[in-house]
């Protein structure tokens, strides 16, 4: 295969055999990057470009050592968005390989070794089943890096069509490339979902699609059924794993729940439980053989499976994720394609937890709602009886925030946990010591006069009226443990932190201080494992007013109100009726204009509340049914009530009305941070905890995001959002 000649890869050279770790964004450049490696018999070793550098060299050690090939930006440097592999070109290279770091179905993280040889046959599989000429343009809106999309790659590459792939989350781009003549568009329900979602509200003119695939995952009635609505064909069905490539593949009409018949070069069977050939039509463990495995020799595919001779093969789940429940077994990825099927639900995870007798397992929900947190289950669970026999239905059903998922966007499975290294342990069990100096600082009045001006230890200790010598140590020890850094030289280009900036984290650590000894303590932590998120103590006894009155202070700063200003530039458009939801002072209803209509509704146990015996404020609450031209979610989208119920949301614009959501939990890459997590669940809230689950459920529920800023040190976002027949582009950056 030969790199573009406009912009080839930065070596040119790789030995045969060599493992090169490829990363970088996904397009054009990536492509061509990863062709010229398999032509060289290198071992390219795929990764995330967003994994961070700790994580690859995890990888890199996992594969036995090796060099990292860092592509270019596609965008910036130029390279033309769809490439035409050359047919044909990898056939001398059947004992070269490919390293596929993957989760594994339960989320424990394994090196998974593919041979040229297997993926050129899974090509193949793909190019006979799917019809593929060198006519076709395949839109790949799918990690590279993940063996469903690789799969497909390899197809084009048998094929010598065009081939783009873009990232999942650029669903813009990728309408933009079906409007412009993709033919063949492989997918992942998540990506399939939000696609149709997006599309729906937009003009989309005919398109030469032939061939959309889900694979990956389940598509329910409701997916299928809006995906054909906005671009005019059903989705097709794809079954596979990472070790095997693809296996089975179905049409568009096949029934819900079937995957459709074997590729070519597969061969299959079902085995009951003692390992005896299922009854035609029984439940029982998919077995697979490939062409080029040894005779007799049968993968565990680890999954339980039907199949029909016409409806083809059903995936009821995985063996080891299925729950005996008496004589009979429950397949959790049943249950959760019923409950998605709800229309408030974005996501949910079933699993069995053990029963009050011995040997009995009860089924336990855990769902995303587009309500959030607070949603009522009573609706949910008559919704899930009438669609499933009794002994499925869940006994328990949990509104969360957030289900894990793996880099590619696939749900993860709950995972099996295990202790950290020893040294990792103890250097998080001696950490306290820098938190109480870091608090000892503050209450002794150090920072506060640290902040006013430099100064030595002995001049602290005299101004503050401390012990010299044990001044000076102390301020050393903080200084080795990087609370405190040298001061800058008069003549120096470095700057100081400016006073307000220390200021307001200085209010920030008066929180932490007084949460440290009331509600993110070693007790408080342990009681809630016991009494649960809907018993904790926090709600019921409530907190004093002093941390309210400290939490107010640290959360609604100077910066707030300035940041305030810019969101409402942001937010644009006519806003003659506004509502804030907050839980803080309700800073945009205040400074809204005094002769338009300005209404608040403050939420949470930490919400401002009238001083003692003072007036109540004079914003007045929302009347029954009124909508309003911007509806403001001011650090309240991650609380039980009206700021994290998007459908509630929703009902509240006005035609034409926009969203503006600010918050300073949402910009949280990699995930909600641990600490952050122990604040939500000792005092805080859970729902829509990272701006992608928050993306996510607002597109569910009808909304177009059409700006997401963020905007600080740590970030804080700014999304607005609109329910409108149009769409835009997400964009992110800083104004």
């Amino acid at each position: 295969m030969t790199p573009s000649a406009a912009h080839p890869p930065a070596r040119t050279r790789f030995a045969a055999g060599e493992v090169v770790a490829l990363a970088g964004p996904i397009g054009a450049e990536w492509v061509s990057a990863y062709g010229e490696l398999l032509a060289a018999g290198a071992t390219p070793l795929l990764l995330d470009p967003e994994a961070p550098p700790p994580e690859r060299e995890r990888w890199l050690k996992k594969a036995g050592g090796g060099q990292v090939l860092e592509t270019g930006d596609a965008a910036r440097a130029g390279e033309r968005p769809w490439v035409r592999p050359a047919a044909g070109q990898l056939t001398n290279q059947a004992r070269a390989t490919v390293l596929l770091p993957s989760s594994g179905t339960s989320g424990a993280p394994k090196l998974v070794t593919r041979s040229i040889a297997s993926l050129r046959a899974e090509g193949l599989r793909h190019l006979r089943w799917a019809g593929l000429t060198s006519d076709d343009r395949v839109l790949l809106p799918l990690p590279p890096w993940h063996a469903y999309a690789l799969g497909w790659l390899h197809a084009c590459f048998e094929a010598g069509c065009e081939v783009r792939a873009l990232p999942p989350t650029a669903l813009a781009e990728t309408l933009r490339e079906i409007r412009g003549g993709a033919t063949v568009l492989p997918l992942v329900p998540a990506t399939a979902r939000l696609l149709a979602a997006r599309a729906a509200r937009a003009a989309l003119p005919d398109n030469a699609l032939r061939l959309a695939m889900v694979g990956a995952g389940v598509v329910d009635a409701g997916l299928d059924a809006a995906f054909r609505e906005v671009f005019g064909i059903g989705l097709a069905r794809d079954y596979g794993s990472t070790e095997t490539g693809s296996l089975f593949s179905g049409h568009a009409d096949s029934p819900l729940g079937r995957v459709g018949h074997p590729l070519d070069g597969v061969r299959f069977r079902i085995r009951g439980e003692d390992g005896t050939p299922a009854v035609p039509g029984a439940a029982g463990e998919l077995q697979v053989a490939l062409d080029d495995d040894p005779p007799g020799y049968w993968r565990s595919t680890g999954d339980l499976v039907t199949y029909h001779p016409v409806h083809g093969l059903e995936v009821l789940g995985r063996r080891s994720r299925a729950v005996r429940r008496g004589d009979r077994w429950v397949a959790p990825e049943e249950v959760e394609t019923v409950l998605r099927d709800h229309p408030d639900v974005l996501e949910a995870r079933v699993q069995g937890i053990p029963g009050h007798h011995p040997g009995s397992a009860c089924l336990h929900a855990s769902v995303v709602s587009l309500r959030g947190t607070a949603a009522d289950a009573s609706d949910l669970d008559g919704h899930a009886a009438r669609r499933l026999s009794r002994h499925k239905v869940p006994e328990r059903i949990e509104f969360v925030g957030e289900l894990p998922r793996g880099r590619s966007g696939k749900l993860l499975a709950s995972r099996r946990l295990v202790p950290a290294d020893a040294a990792e342990l103890i250097a998080c069990a001696q950490d306290y010591k820098r938190g109480e100096l870091l608090f000892a600082l503050l209450r002794l009045g150090v920072l506060d006069a640290l902040r006013q001006e430099p100064a030595d230890p002995a001049r602290i200790a005299a101004r503050l009226g401390l012990d010299h010598v044990a001044c000076e140590q102390l301020l050393q020890a903080a200084e080795q443990s990087g609370l405190l850094r040298a001061a800058p030289a008069t003549d120096s280009a470095e700057t100081a932190p400016s006073a307000d900036g220390v200021g307001e984290a200085l209010d920030i650590l008066i929180l932490e201080d007084r949460l440290s000894r009331s509600w993110v303590t070693r007790e408080r932590i342990a009681d809630l494992a016991s009494t649960g998120l809907d018993r904790r103590a926090f709600d019921t006894e409530g907190p004093d007013d002093a941390l309210r009155s400290v939490y107010q202070r640290a959360m609604h700063t100077k910066a707030a109100r300035r940041r305030g200003q810019l969101a409402r530039r942001l937010a644009g458009g006519s806003a003659q009726r506004l509502l804030e939801i907050t839980c803080g002072p309700g800073r945009y209803a205040a400074d809204h204009p005094p002769h338009e209509r300005a209404c608040l509704l403050r939420v949470g146990t930490l919400a401002e509340q009238p001083a003692s015996g003072g007036e109540a404020c004079v914003t007045p609450p929302p009347e029954e049914g009124e909508r309003f031209d911007l509806v403001v979610v001011c650090n309240a989208i991650h609380l039980p009530g009206p700021g994290s119920d998007l459908r509630g949301l929703a009902d509240r614009l006005a035609p034409g009305g926009r969203l503006l959501v600010d918050d300073v939990f949402l910009d949280t890459p990699g995930g909600l941070p641990g600490e952050v997590r122990l604040d939500w669940l000792t005092h805080g809230g859970s729902a829509w905890p990272t701006e992608a689950t928050t993306v996510a459920g607002l597109s569910a529920a009808g909304f177009t995001v059409h700006r997401s800023v963020h905007v600080g040190s740590p970030a804080v976002t700014l999304l607005v959002a609109e329910l409108a027949s149009g769409t835009d582009t997400v964009r992110r950056g800083r104004p």
